[in-house]
Formats: C-alpha cells, structure tokens, sequence
C-alpha cells in the first residue's frame, strides 16, 4: 500500500512538471545541474593543481636559498685559507633556481603531395608537422612525472665579497680571479670591497 501511494505521488509530481514547466525546459534544468556537477569537479581539480604547484615553487626556493648559502660558505672557507686575506664574508645572488632537463619525444609526420594543374604543369607540396611531449616516468604510487635527463644547477649572478686583507690591490685581484674561475662569472659583476 505504501509503496502505492508513493509511486501515485511521484506520478503526480511528474505530471506537474510536465504540464507547468514544459519537457524542454524539465530537461534544460537536468542539464544544468548535471553541467553544475561537472564543473565543480574541474574546479576542484584546477584547485589541488594550483596547490601542488605553489607547493613546488615554495620547494624551488627553498632549494635556491640552500644552494646559495652553501655556495657562500664554500667561498668564505676557501678564502679564509689564502694568506692575507683574513676574515671573509660573502654573498652571492642566483638568477633562478636550478633548471631540470626532461626527455622529450618528438615525433613527425611527413606527407609529399604532387599537384597537376590544368596547364600541364607539376609542383610537388611538402608539409611536415611536429608534436613535442614530455617522457613520463610512473612513481610508486602510480603518478606520473617528467623523465629528467640532468638538472642544472642556478647560474650565480653577482658575488659580493668583504675582506679585511682587500685594501691591498694584489689580495683584491686574487679574490676577483678565484670567483671568476669558481663560478664564471664575468668581473663587472663581482664586488670585493675591504672591511672594517
């Protein structure tokens, strides 16, 4: 009994929306939400790609700062050795953060076409296209990441160093040659300045 009266409701109510609302827009309103549905997944999807990409970004950074303070030290350390230059303090700038090399593959399709136009006259057409993508590597838990072929390391912009054994022209020359040859960095961009 139950289930008749419920099944004679649901009738009614269908017989509402058809007559009052009308079929096409009934089925408009279905696709709407259907449409709603699917773009709120898109949009959550969007969403977790934004973050893992600042997630990223954050790393890179933090990667660059690491990079750089060890390089910093490195300098520091080795200078400190050098007779006459005494203490040491330096600082270094990079231009960006290191820089992955990923395998691409680079497939083309070649198609050579001979044309006969109404004078008799032949002309052979080439057309050649081209599609690069990213060789994937599968992870553990089965997700997906570019296949990295080498990664290289940030280029050093500037190197600013402060010595206490630079007011000599002879000691300043040397600090200039050993961070050119260190880092390959042209010598307008190095800075070497006595402290105090």
């Amino acid at each position: 009994m139950e289930s008749d009266k419920w099944l004679q409701k649901l009738k009614e109510k269908q017989k509402f929306f058809t007559t009052h609302i009308g079929v096409g827009k009934l089925f408009l309103l279905v696709l709407a939400g259907v449409f709603l549905v699917l773009a709120s997944k898109t949009e959550g999807k969007e969403k977790k790609i934004a973050e893992q990409t600042e997630i990223v970004e954050n790393q890179d950074v933090e990667d660059l700062e690491e990079y750089i303070r060890k390089q910093e030290k490195k300098l520091a350390d080795i200078l400190t050795k050098v007779d006459g230059i005494g203490e040491v303090e330096v600082m270094i700038t990079a231009k960006a953060s290191k820089e992955k090399i990923t395998l691409k593959d680079t497939p083309y399709q070649r198609t050579e076409t001979n044309e006969q136009d109404s004078g008799g006259g032949t002309r052979q057409k080439t057309e050649i296209s081209s599609e690069e993508t990213s060789v994937m590597d599968k992870l553990k838990d089965g997700e997906e990441t570019p296949y990295v072929t080498k990664e290289l390391q940030p280029e050093i912009e500037g190197v600013i160093v402060i010595a206490t054994g630079a007011k000599n022209p002879q000691i300043e020359t040397e600090i200039n040659e050993a961070v050119v040859a260190l880092f390959s960095v042209p010598a307008h961009k190095i800075k070497v300045m006595k402290m105090k």
